[in-house]
């Protein structure tokens, strides 16, 4: 299957910083996890690692959290 999401995968996801509009920043070199066996979140059609940040336009922010979900932080 090629579908970007299809959890069964085992992509790398790591821990990223997200602004406006759709700019990424990894915070560390390496992944932090797997999406076939660790929590992560979907922005953008990429998945992101439990811990991740979007910094919104108005200034507010949501977190990946361990659900699978953005919640404001």
């Amino acid at each position: 299957m090629t579908d970007k999401m299809d959890n069964r995968k085992e992509d790398d996801i790591s821990i990223n910083i997200i602004s406006a509009p759709n700019n990424v920043e990894p915070v560390s070199k390496s992944p932090v996890g797997n999406a076939a066996k660790d929590a992560f979140c979907i922005y953008a059609g990429m998945r992101h690692a439990v811990g991740s940040v979007i910094k919104m336009e108005d200034g507010s922010e949501v977190i990946c959290t361990d659900n699978g979900t953005w919640q404001n932080t």
